[in-house]
């Protein structure tokens, strides 16, 4: 393992901490982390699609509104694209500092005027529109991805604006609860961008947040914090089954705020070059996140250390001085909406928004309805499989004959299975990967997503079937799930009830007709195995070698 820590509680880089060094090197932190091209581009193409389906299905008054809400879109994103070329010729031209500012400024307006446009609630009608359309027409499928995008975009609103008041009023300070605003924030606005921006391959955990109130401006840390979890989903761009872990715990005088990832990690050079000054950032479009984080750790009079090795993955530790017994005051609710996304724009709901109805790509039976359905209503491009039923459809075949009906490019299948103590399968539901729609285990099984194990059979770089396997990621929606009493919960039954499904999951897979060699990437691992090793390899391991470790009832009973 490499290590490297500073402590950044006074000011680096002394040639843009004032004046108009100080001012450029704002507005690219702010350009940097905006990362607004890509789900603007989504956005416009859900758009143009929504429009197409309604010229086919000949909805013509529709079609015409929507037509001309699809043409103001891109009028605006002409000018955005052309700022961002002046913007990006300017530094890379090494321009004077107050051109490089002007023309930043500029490129921040167009998009802050695209934002105005897509979340103004009268533009684009999508929402009334998409009910005219059938339940197969491709922006109808798309719409929890839209929705996705939505509300990264109201997070890049949300960011321009503190920055402008910001300028306005530099130097605000308030108190704030560091647990309570990265769960608020990572709900709100990052798991929606980890979602989309790993293809839904990155597992997003939020581990123990302590209560603890720090002072600083927000904002700033909440961008700070995203650039951590930026820097963490490039690291496992190239993962089959990624794993990001956060937490903020309460460490003596000091709150520790966590960012683990298993990613590549990083070299001792690397380390040291991320930890290092710099003597100038002129020229610089890319390498600014992290000195942003330093700059923003040192002034909340923090310190900053890197623990890292190479393949297994890195983890960011910042310690900030916090205020013991202090409660965060309740916000004014002229502020409020300034720190939480409207639920409208919510692509995961918080535990007080009403629940949605269940989307249309996958039903979830009640577990004791007293007649299962029959075989015909399980089939391989939605099967559903539920107490008892086992007997009836084949999981594993399922799995494996929609992986083979498969027509995406990249061709697969996607599943959420749940297996009882006394090895019943009480939820199982199966897609095939489809040509034109990025499905996420969200829209599969929208109610358990997150208390269920959920899979993927995908071709590796040999075109060989391999199985992505991922246990529960909620704590709390497991054991509801599972009804297992509130004085009975606790993180090693957790673990415990989690590690012996996963056994039972393989066990039922190889029974019900998947291959028991069938190579394995088991995310978390670590966390429920402490054996034997080829768990926790860069490579996959055969499911059969799951499927052999012993349960914890099996191990007592020796």
């Amino acid at each position: 393992m490499t290590t490297g820590r500073r402590s950044v509680s006074s000011p680096a880089m002394p040639d843009y901490t004032e004046g108009i060094k100080k001012e450029v090197a704002e507005i690219k932190f702010l350009i940097h982390d905006l990362r607004v091209e890509g789900f603007l581009n989504e956005i416009l193409h859900y758009h143009v699609t929504l429009n197409t389906d309604l010229e086919i299905y000949n909805i013509a008054q529709a079609q015409v509104l929507h037509a001309a809400d699809v043409q103001e879109l891109k009028v605006k994103f002409g000018v955005m694209r052309k700022a961002l070329q002046d913007y990006s010729n300017a530094v890379k031209s090494f321009s004077p500092d107050r051109t490089v500012l002007l023309i930043g400024r500029r490129y921040v307006a167009t998009i802050r005027d695209v934002c105005d446009l897509i979340l103004n609630p009268l533009w684009g009608r999508s929402d009334k529109v998409l009910a005219f359309l059938p339940d197969e027409a491709r922006s109808v499928r798309w719409r929890r991805r839209y929705r996705n995008c939505i509300s990264w975009l109201y997070g890049v609103h949300l960011r321009i604006e503190a920055f402008l008041e910001e300028q306005e009023k530099p130097g605000v300070r308030e108190e704030f609860d560091i647990g309570q605003d990265v769960r608020d924030f990572t709900r709100d606005v990052v798991m929606g961008y980890v979602v989309e921006k790993s293809e839904a391959r990155v597992e997003l955990q939020l581990d123990r947040l302590d209560s603890a109130v720090i002072v600083g401006n927000r904002p700033r840390f909440r961008r700070m914090y995203f650039n951590l979890v930026m820097n963490a989903v490039d690291a496992m761009s190239g993962r089959k089954a990624g794993v990001l872990n956060v937490s903020a715990s309460i460490e003596g005088e000091r709150v520790a705020l966590r960012v683990r990832d298993d990613g590549v990690g990083m070299s001792p050079e690397k380390i040291q070059q991320l930890l290092s000054d710099r003597p100038t950032l002129d020229g610089e479009l890319h390498s600014l996140g992290f000195i942003f984080v330093r700059q923003t750790v040192a002034e909340l009079g923090g310190d900053l250390s890197i623990e890292s090795t190479a393949g297994k993955g890195t983890t960011m530790t910042l310690r900030l001085p916090y205020l013991p017994g202090k409660t965060a005051a309740e916000l004014d609710p002229s502020r409020q909406d300034r720190y939480r996304l409207p639920p409208r724009f919510r692509s995961f709901p918080a535990e007080d928004d009403p629940v949605e109805a269940t989307s249309a790509s996958a039903t979830i039976a009640d577990a004791a309805a007293p007649t299962p359905p029959s075989p015909e209503e399980a089939r391989a491009d939605g099967a559903l499989v539920t107490e008892g039923m086992e007997r009836q459809r084949p999981c594993g075949k399922l799995i494996f004959e929609a992986y083979r009906k498969s027509q995406a490019q990249f061709p697969g299948s996607i599943f959420a299975i749940a297996v009882t103590e006394d090895d019943r399968v009480e939820m199982f539901t199966v897609k095939p990967y489809e040509l034109d729609w990025n499905i996420s285990h969200e829209d599969l099984s929208p109610m358990h997503f997150q208390a269920t194990f959920r899979g993927r059979l995908e071709e590796d770089e040999l075109k060989r079937p391999t199985l992505i396997l991922k246990p529960p990621q909620n704590l709390r929606d497991y054991f509801e799930f599972k009804e297992v009493p509130e004085a009975d919960r606790g993180s090693e039954r957790f673990k415990r009830m989690v590690r012996d499904e996963c056994i039972r999951v393989a066990r039922k897979l190889i029974a019900t007709g998947l291959d028991p060699q069938i190579p394995v990437h088991l995310a978390s691992a670590r966390q429920f195995f402490a054996a034997p090793p080829e768990f926790h390899g860069t490579e996959p391991f055969p499911l059969d070698l799951l499927a052999r470790q012993g349960l914890s009832t099996e191990e007592c009973s020796r």
